[in-house]
């Protein structure tokens, strides 16, 4: 067995039982190999683990720039790449969040130079989408970016969220949408209906 394989195998049950529940023995099991081949492989637990989130975070990456590569306007790609990361964020399980939290900080941590990339390009896209007619001119979208970003990673490692057992996606999408009807035109609104509409469909075909 290839270590892709083993790494997309590492991948799912993470997700599924989180790292602590998710022992080299399982991984072994599930790929339908001996404890020895994958520790061939993988020196160790943390080893794998930090392979497959990267792996992982690199697959992600890549899907972003194709979305773009291939939306036809910015509000297309945003919209596109935000129901990406919902789909995402909906396979993790809380013994995911939790322990990646608890014992993985580093996967969490995001530098300066980091979020000052980031920020840019939200804040270009957005830019972008002023040009399109989307965004009201008004708008500065540094800020804009800014803000949208930083409530996001807010929410994401808001504690409240679990205890109030509220579903992490749905508030997720409820505070994007929040975000774009606040920055939006009223083509911009127009946008986001038929998008909703079209999604609201497509879940009950």
């Amino acid at each position: 067995m290839d270590r892709p394989t083993i790494i997309a195998t590492a991948q799912r049950l993470l997700m599924e039982i989180g790292p602590t529940s998710m022992t080299m023995d399982i991984v072994a099991r599930s790929c339908g190999i001996s404890k020895r081949t994958l520790y061939e492989h993988f020196p160790d637990k943390r080893t794998l683990i930090m392979e497959s989130l990267n792996d992982d975070r690199d697959r992600f990456i890549k899907e972003v720039v194709r979305i773009f590569a291939e939306s036809d306007t910015c509000y297309e790609a945003l919209f596109s790449m935000f129901s990406l990361m919902l789909k995402r964020l909906n396979k993790r399980s809380q013994a995911f969040i939790d322990d990646i939290k608890r014992l993985y900080p580093e996967v969490l941590e995001h530098n300066d130079e980091h979020d000052k990339a980031t920020i840019a390009h939200l804040s270009g896209v957005l830019t972008k989408a002023q040009g399109e007619g989307y965004v009201l001119p008004a708008i500065d979208t540094h800020i804009a970016a800014f803000l949208l970003i930083n409530q996001m990673r807010a929410l994401h490692n808001n504690p409240k969220v679990s205890y109030l057992d509220l579903d992490i996606v749905k508030v997720h999408d409820a505070a994007f949408l929040n975000f774009m009807r606040g920055v939006s035109t009223i083509k911009g609104i127009d946008y986001i209906e038929e998008a909703l509409i079209k999604r609201n469909k497509q879940k009950t075909q």
